[in-house]
């Protein structure tokens, strides 16, 4: 069944149409073509339509029914599941669906208000103001205005500068003090020597031969001795492990500067004795060592076990084996000052012994010495 006014397919018990609303006559005549249909899968309620309609009028939502997009609260009923032609089988309906009466079109809203701004040109204009002035307020503080870590640098830079130069003045003026310091001592001690040598010596002995001074003359096979040869006295110890005393038995000096040269030909030391009692083998013994050593010690009996030491070190002015040694020794009161080769070593304070003989050694530990002495002065203090 169709509406008579827009053609829309109707249903059985509609009173309006529900597209146009036109009112539905129900004592319309079927079509004459449909008459006699026996088919019984059709319910007579639903009329010849479902006859012809081969497809299901469209489903606005997406094969929902049409009915069902108008409002419940009517009496529902549902379509024969076994309809064949009706894809809607088994959907409820609206038996008397109330006419769609679609909302009212609202009036447009108008935009919402919004606040007037500043125009894209006023405000890129604005932003290079705004630059322009921190760039220039930041120039005209660095020009201005150091830095803080500008300050800091160059405070650290200038009281580096100062500590540097303070330390250099301090250095400097250590340097100079210690150099006037060193120089005033080289001169105090060449005053020395020079003054302990100045003039005639009082004794001058080639030691080429005997002399006045009545040296030890003797030679042993077994353990060396005092023999003049070659021009100069030699000293041998042949006995290793012990050291060979030769005496001037006839000499005898207080304060006095002795010099004499020394070579050392085999052995290890060779030196000087003075102040000496050779009765009593007490006196005192300077040695001079091959290795630039040189010590001076007390002797109380010939025991070197209960010897004292007083000096025990090295110098650079010492020459080694087979190398002259020129020694100076000055005895004056308690103070006793070497020189060798004319250079200032040592000195010592000790009142052990005031006067005595003098003499010389030789010495090793392993193997046998032999130690020439020759020129020898003495100058009395």
């Amino acid at each position: 069944m169709q509406c008579v006014s827009c053609g829309t397919a109707l249903q059985p018990g509609m009173s309006n149409c529900p597209r146009c609303g036109a009112p539905i006559s129900l004592s319309t005549p079927a079509p004459s073509s449909l008459e006699g249909n026996a088919d019984s899968t059709i319910p007579a309620d639903l009329g010849p339509f479902r006859k012809t309609a081969s497809v299901a009028p469209a489903s606005p939502l997406g094969g929902i029914p049409p009915q069902n997009m108008y409002a419940a609260g009517t009496t529902q009923d549902t379509i024969p599941a076994n309809n064949p032609y009706s894809p809607y089988a088994g959907q409820p309906y609206v038996a008397n669906p109330p006419s769609y009466v679609p909302p009212a079109p609202q009036a447009p809203q108008p935009p919402p208000k919004q606040r007037r701004g500043l125009s894209k040109s006023m405000l890129i204009l604005l932003a290079i103001l705004v630059l322009l002035m921190i760039v220039g307020s930041g120039i005209i503080y660095y020009f201005s205005i150091p830095y803080p870590a500008q300050i800091r640098a160059q405070a650290t830079a200038t009281a580096q500068a100062q500590v540097a130069t303070a330390t250099a003045q301090v250095i400097q003026n250590e340097n100079t003090t210690a150099t006037a310091q060193a120089q005033a001592t080289l001169t105090a001690q060449q005053n020395i020597y020079d003054q302990a040598t100045n003039g005639n010596p009082a004794v001058t002995d080639s030691l080429a031969n005997n002399s006045l001074l009545n040296w030890n003359q003797y030679d042993s096979a077994s353990n060396g001795g005092c023999i003049f040869t070659g021009g100069m006295y030699h000293v041998k110890e042949l006995d290793t492990g012990y050291f060979q005393p030769c005496f001037a038995q006839s000499s005898n000096f207080s304060n006095f500067t002795l010099q004499v040269q020394m070579t050392i030909l085999s052995g290890e030391y060779g030196g000087l004795i003075f102040r000496a009692d050779s009765q009593n083998s007490k006196f005192y013994l300077l040695q001079i060592g091959t290795a630039s050593s040189y010590e001076l010690f007390t002797y109380f009996n010939n025991s070197g076990n209960n010897s004292k030491t007083l000096l025990t070190s090295y110098s650079s002015a010492i020459k080694r084996l087979n190398q002259p040694n020129l020694l100076t020794l000055i005895g004056h009161g308690n103070q006793l000052t070497l020189f060798v080769n004319k250079q200032y070593v040592d000195t010592v304070s000790d009142s052990t012994y005031k006067t005595g003989q003098i003499g010389f050694v030789a010495y090793d530990r392993t193997i046998s010495s032999d130690v020439a002495f020759s020129n020898l002065q003495i100058w009395k203090l």
